[in-house]
């Protein structure tokens, strides 16, 4: 909890360190750290109505809102909290996570300055993201390294494909023979002092691409009658947010190393299709060393260059690029109450045209393959194309033909819609958020979608799970996202998840609480990805449980399970001026079901009818939407060998919900023991020594007792 500033150690300390950073000029409409040396404040902003909300979220960049207390958590610059007091606001200096964070760039610049910097990344590359309490965020390079060894270990389940290059690659394939190193590119556009920010050692010679990792059970999901169903993540598309990117890598690897160990993640392997797409390399390269994170966009420093000047007259080039998370076609620039930004100075700066970015073509053609007219829809992509389309909307870009060339806002996707889930990883509101971002005139003002208490719904299940706000918006309005884009062409729900409390997360908090929180969320939506707009409307079943570790063929054995309903998190929209989410409703459970080696949907499924029993997890005001699930499964017929089983429960609205699933270890029964020799029924010789030989070990026995 934060303290009210007094005078302190810190706070001197904090007051003398930023009297000697130049203070630039600071512009309301932009989320720019400007240079200040890696003067960082972690403060909360009491606000009293939504005017100040507005003002404050618009200023500040990725802040944390308390609906509740009514306060805004936010990393700033001095230039910012300046700001913040002019309008009339109060910030507060939260002195121990300030503190925190000033160890954290501390230590990185101790690193740097030591030569600790230089861990070994296999083959002698360094890394450049220290040891110390920054080490579990890997590079680029070690990501993509990653990447390999995984393809290497499961080639059964792993597949690597590169989707395009970056920016700074497209400069150095243009440049042909006299091919400029990364750093040579640097070179021509940034000046000495912001050269300055970084090691040219710690630079790649070459550029990365755009890669993504695919994992599946592939042979069993190319034999299957329906394709899989797809999460699809994008992490670091803001460069400077190193959780995001750790936490999509920290679920693949998870996946694949419990695969033989954990059924859950056999089930998930085998029945999902997982896509984690690295989608800023270039930016990263600059935030792996840019200790104050001001490095959110990508480098285009030729079409997206920042002309402005700081107070000392030096051109802030270092603030050039462009945000490729407001550079995507679908509603780019069209208007509406803010959402992007056309100055190139712009922390929101969206490029010169819709997808202008390599970075953004190469991860949208990824998601949504390629245009087919005839058919009137998208093919091939990572996604399925799951809007249909009338032929008024008849056309790649989902645009009116009949002259006005609208963006069609009002058609949804079937709630049977199969294709998967698209999520955005960034740091560090605490939040789940869904289509529409923006407020748009030709949409009524109106930012819900078609399919906005299925994606609500979903938003508010994986809340629970990550423990973050469900609220469809923050504070501000954004166009041009991946999640817009994700949701505007193909159907597919899609989400930006908001996640940690710091830019500057320390692995301590990464560990023990960031990657935890997201994991438990993506587990649970694993689990209800086969029919993503449905499922969630049911409970989530938990805690799959055999009453043996194995069992041998012909026997029964017990089952149990936690069946809830009570599973949701519910938030405010974060705007007054939109509708609020669908709250959602809890139903009492009313039944479950195990199966054995199929899934509750596929062809040949045979449930059986579990017992439900009063839970000791249930809340005493809802006592029937969580109940313990028990039965007995009969092993005969079944084959020796691993076996698995599903456990899927019902509400009282008819709804199933997420399903879970244990191993059933089968063994074989014993051989007849009759001898064919011995008559039938009666004794065999064998039979009968043995029995002599019993009965006189138990004579022996007897005699021994009574000495």
């Amino acid at each position: 909890m934060f303290k009210p500033t007094c005078p302190s150690k810190l706070s001197v300390a904090l007051a003398l360190a930023f009297a000697s950073v130049a203070m630039p000029a600071y512009t309301a409409d932009s989320h720019d750290h400007a240079d200040d040396s890696g003067a960082v404040l972690s403060i909360v902003v009491p606000y009293a109505n939504e005017g100040q909300l507005a003002f404050a979220t618009k200023l500040l960049d990725h802040p944390y809102v308390d609906q509740k207390k009514m306060e805004i958590h936010a990393e700033v610059a001095p230039a910012e909290m300046e700001a913040l007091k002019a309008a009339g606001l109060s910030p507060v200096i939260n002195e121990a996570e300030t503190a925190r964070i000033q160890h954290f760039i501390q230590s990185r610049a101790q690193d740097v300055k030591s030569g600790g910097i230089a861990r070994a990344l296999g083959v002698a590359k360094p890394s450049s993201i220290a040891n110390g309490v920054h080490s579990c965020y890997r590079t680029v390079e070690q990501i993509y390294q990653t990447y390999d060894e995984l393809a290497a270990k499961y080639p059964k389940l792993v597949k690597v494909q590169t989707l395009g290059k970056s920016w700074v690659g497209e400069q150095q394939e243009k440049a042909g023979t006299a091919r400029p190193t990364f750093y040579e590119l640097l070179t021509k556009y940034l000046p000495a002092s912001a050269l300055a920010l970084f090691d040219k050692a710690l630079l790649p010679a070459d550029a990365s691409p755009i890669k993504v990792i695919v994992v599946g059970n592939f042979e069993k999901q190319d034999a299957a009658a329906e394709r899989p169903p797809n999460m699809v993540w994008t992490g670091g598309i803001h460069a400077r947010e190193y959780a995001p990117q750790e936490v999509g890598m920290k679920f693949i690897e998870w996946l694949l190393a419990n695969y033989d160990t954990d059924a859950n993640a056999r089930m998930m392997v085998d029945t999902n299709r997982y896509h984690f797409v690295v989608h800023n390399p270039d930016g990263r390269k600059l935030a792996e060393q840019d200790a104050s994170a001001r490095q959110r966009k990508n480098i285009n420093y030729e079409n997206a260059a920042c002309e402005s000047v700081d107070n000392q007259g030096v051109k802030r080039s270092i603030d050039s690029g462009v945000d490729l998370n407001r550079n995507y076609p679908f509603g780019w620039a069209a208007g509406g109450r803010g959402g992007s930004d056309g100055n190139s100075c712009s922390a929101t700066y969206r490029g010169t045209a819709p997808a202008s970015e390599p970075e953004t073509k190469a991860v949208l053609n990824y998601i949504r393959g390629n245009w087919n007219q005839a058919a009137c829809k998208w093919e091939g992509g990572a996604l399925p194309d799951g809007r249909p389309k009338s032929t008024t909307y008849c056309n790649p870009e989902n645009r009116d033909n009949n002259g006005t060339g609208e963006l069609d806002w009002k058609t949804g996707a079937s709630d049977e819609y199969g294709g998967g889930v698209f999520i955005d990883l960034h740091s560090n509101a605490r939040a789940v958020l869904w289509p529409w971002g923006v407020e748009r005139a030709e949409n009524d003002f109106n930012t819900h979608t078609p399919n906005n208490k299925g994606m609500a719904v979903i938003a508010q299940r994986l809340a629970y799970h990550n423990n973050y706000s469900s609220q469809q918006l923050l504070s501000y309005n954004t166009e041009g996202t991946t999640k817009d884009a994700a949701y505007g062409y193909l159907g597919a729900p899609a989400y930006t998840v908001e996640m940690g409390r710091s830019f500057y997360e320390d692995c301590g908090v990464f560990e023990r609480e960031t990657y935890p929180e997201n994991f438990n969320g993506f587990h649970y939506l694993s689990r209800v990805l086969h029919r993503v707009y449905k499922l969630p409307f049911g409970p989530d079943t938990v805690n799959v449980m055999m009453g043996a570790s194995s069992v041998q063929a012909g026997n029964k054995v017990t089952v149990t399970a936690t069946v809830d309903d009570n599973r949701y998190r519910y938030s405010n929209a974060g705007q007054s001026t939109i509708k609020p989410p669908p709250y959602p409703v809890v139903y009492n459970i009313t039944g479950a079901k195990a199966y054995v080696d199929k899934l509750p949907w596929e062809p040949g499924a045979v449930g059986v009818e579990l017992t439900l029993s009063t839970s000791s997890q249930a809340r005493s005001d809802f006592p029937d939407a969580t109940k313990t699930a028990t039965g007995e499964i009969n092993t005969a017929g079944l084959t020796p060998g691993r076996h698995m089983v599903y456990v899927q429960g019902t509400n009282a609205d008819g709804k199933p919900g997420a399903v879970s699933a244990a191993f059933l270890d089968v063994t074989a029964a014993p051989a007849d023991a009759d001898d064919a020799d011995s008559g039938g029924g009666a004794l065999g010789w064998f039979d009968l020594a043995a029995m002599a030989a019993g009965l006189a070990a138990l004579a022996g026995l007897r005699r021994r007792r009574n000495h």
